[in-house]
């Protein structure tokens, strides 16, 4: 998921120039015909699957391969694209990946695109239903979260610790102040008015559409795109697989935007232990199971010290803290072909470890630790 084309809309709002909002009153008209025409022609998954739970912000698809065996909560980002993210191609999706590795059973967030009524839908929206979808795949469950949906699964592993047996994060930027990113610099130069701004002309949402017209990804280069998926050429039906997800876009609440950009990437409350989430403050240093740590050595969008120096500071214990760096692009983490093949089987493996401990014993084996959080640097 392309966080630079998330947030590069905001720069267009900041310069305010006439041409841009000349551009965004033009587009208006055509973001509901563009909705109707998504929902018309839903996008065909790579993977079988059926929706198991239907909530106010999230789909739930299972993908099952049996009856019995292993299984994994997937949490997308809610971002630009959607939950497509996991399963675009054969060879180039997670699930794929997962199910090859032996995952029985996997519930993924298809998290819904927003219409005006729920502009004000926020990020403890998300928990909320998170927190069902959690209760009802059953307790002390194992969570992966890619990207942006791993910013989402490290809040809801502070907030219940107890309810998470243990936490793969891939590509998901947590602490930004580990490192300077181009995210980081992008938010740094944008002004709260503008966001407003942007949030303004779109009705109180921040329009998918609108974000990849003002900035069109540059992986539709032939040598970008061959990198992202890591293969040598690219067929000309994966192109055109890739270019159909990168058009599946989603329409964001404003408030959950709003709370993101200044949450996370203005305050750094996650890392800082100041995040508010369903009533509590929280922050990484609550996180105490075991943790998988996955970052790519080129990620253009997260730098790798923004995940993986959470492991110095979490509450896990060392020994149960696996931290990976890899070859690749930031997408490449989510449909490289070498990362899938390679890493996300040790990935799957780790999630389909029993602990050996309840979540009670390591609740008291936690407690002995301090627990306060650093403050952002």
């Amino acid at each position: 998921m392309s966080f630079r084309a998330w947030l590069g809309v905001i720069n267009a709002s900041l310069a305010a120039t006439r041409h841009s909002l000349d551009a965004m009153e033009r587009m208006t008209s055509g973001w509901e015909a563009d909705a109707a025409a998504r929902a018309a022609e839903p996008w065909r998954w790579t993977s079988a699957n059926t929706v198991v739970r239907d909530l106010a912000t999230m789909r739930v698809r299972e993908f099952r391969t049996g009856t019995t065996g292993p299984g994994v909560i997937l949490i997308a980002p809610f971002a630009l694209h959607t939950a497509t993210i996991a399963d675009i191609a054969p060879g180039h999706s997670v699930i794929e990946a997962l199910q090859r590795a032996g995952m029985a059973r996997i519930w993924l967030t298809e998290w819904r695109s927003a219409d005006a009524t729920r502009r004000h839908q926020s990020i403890d929206a998300c928990l909320a239903d998170l927190n069902v979808v959690v209760d009802d795949f059953g307790v002390p469950a194992p969570l992966a979260g890619l990207c942006q949906g791993g910013m989402l699964a490290a809040i809801y592993a502070a907030r219940f610790p107890d309810k998470v047996d243990r936490l793969a994060l891939v590509g998901a930027p947590i602490d930004v102040a580990a490192a300077p990113s181009m995210l980081t610099e992008t938010v740094a130069q944008t002004p709260p008015s503008a966001v407003e701004a942007m949030l303004a002309q779109g009705d109180g949402l921040v329009r998918g559409r609108l974000m990849t017209d003002l900035w069109p990804s540059a992986t539709a280069d032939t040598a970008a795109l061959a990198a992202i998926l890591q293969r040598r050429s690219v067929p000309a039906a994966l192109r055109a697989r890739y270019l159909s997800w990168n058009d599946d876009v989603v329409d964001l609440p404003g408030a959950f935007y709003r709370e993101t950009v200044d949450w996370i990437f203005r305050e750094n409350r996650l890392a800082g232990g100041t995040f508010p989430a369903l009533g509590r403050e929280v922050g990484i240093a609550a996180i105490r199971c075991p943790l998988f740590l996955a970052a790519a050595a080129d990620d253009e969008i997260v730098s790798p010290p923004q995940l993986l120096a959470i492991a110095s500071r979490v509450a896990s214990a060392a020994a149960e803290i696996t931290s990976r760096t890899v070859a690749g692009r930031h997408l490449s983490l989510f449909m490289g072909h070498e990362v899938l093949r390679t890493t996300w089987p040790d990935i799957a493996a780790f999630l389909s470890r029993d602990t050996g401990q309840p979540a009670s014993s390591r609740k008291r084996k936690a407690s002995a630790r301090p627990q306060s959080s650093a403050a952002p640097r």
